[in-house]
């Protein structure tokens, strides 16, 4: 008989310990997915269909499952194969039950023509998509043209470089916006071993005048920041052709030359 109480009372223990289990997964099992929208077009109702759409995608994926198994991954993979022109911003628990998050759609700002399409990318060089012409998809104006790169790698180390360019290069009339000043960034990587032969990028701008950084793996942001000051240096005049050059001068220094007629 003690045997037989004693295995009523490890049964007895183990219900409830199932019933503890259960109760805690309704409780946290999520159930509520609240999103923030960050578009870059005016439509508010194209905006409140899409919040819809991602919140349904979202919840699909997680209702039901206990909050703290859910992660950041989860839910921005829910983005990746519909939506790749968002992506998740910010990701919050709120227990018992609520997932908040916010999209924000990718800036669209760099193309690269094939001779026959345009593909497009986003600020951090991810591609966007496949178009017929160079027309931004927020306003008419035509995206950063980019030329010489052979991969996705080179395409976004360009577009770390234009990062470095938009925040040294502070033209007021711009008002940070890259597409406003540049009009083409052409990547020429060296073909040899000499030492005078090395990396650059040239950024084309709209005025007319170009900036070449050369070596610009290296003191990117001096490099580019002594550009803008020669720019800055030049009459109006200057402004609309000729070149700048910023290179390392003999290891030691980084020097910034002008050429009228470059």
């Amino acid at each position: 008989m003690k045997h037989l109480r004693k295995i009523g009372i490890l049964i007895i223990a183990i219900i409830m310990v199932a019933a503890i289990a259960v109760g805690i997964c309704v409780v946290y099992a999520v159930r509520n997915v609240n999103v923030t929208f960050s578009s870059y077009s005016d439509d508010e109702e194209t905006s409140t269909s899409k919040i819809i759409a991602i919140k349904e995608k979202v919840l699909e994926k997680v209702r039901g499952r206990v909050i703290s198994s859910i992660s950041e991954e989860d839910v921005s993979s829910c983005l990746d194969d519909d939506y790749g022109d968002y992506y998740l911003e910010s990701f919050e628990k709120v227990y018992p039950c609520t997932i908040n998050i916010t999209v924000q759609q990718r800036r669209e700002v760099f193309a690269v023509y094939d001779g026959e399409k345009y593909s497009v990318y986003d600020d951090s060089g991810k591609f966007l998509r496949v178009s017929e012409s160079n027309v931004n998809s927020c306003d008419p104006a035509p995206n950063l043209i980019i030329e010489g790169v052979n991969s996705e790698d080179e395409i976004k180390e360009v577009a770390s470089i234009c990062s470095v360019f938009k925040t040294s290069f502070k033209d007021p009339e711009s008002q940070g916006a890259l597409r406003k000043v540049v009009e083409k960034v052409t990547l020429k990587k060296s073909q040899t071993s000499i030492s005078v032969d090395s990396d650059r990028i040239i950024f084309s701008l709209w005025c007319g005048l170009s900036i070449e950084i050369q070596d610009y793996q290296k003191y990117t942001v001096e490099k580019i920041s002594k550009a803008y000051k020669r720019f800055c240096s030049l009459s109006q005049e200057e402004q609309l052709k000729g070149r700048i050059y910023s290179f390392e001068y003999e290891g030691e220094e980084i020097k910034v030359e002008y050429n009228a007629n470059a």
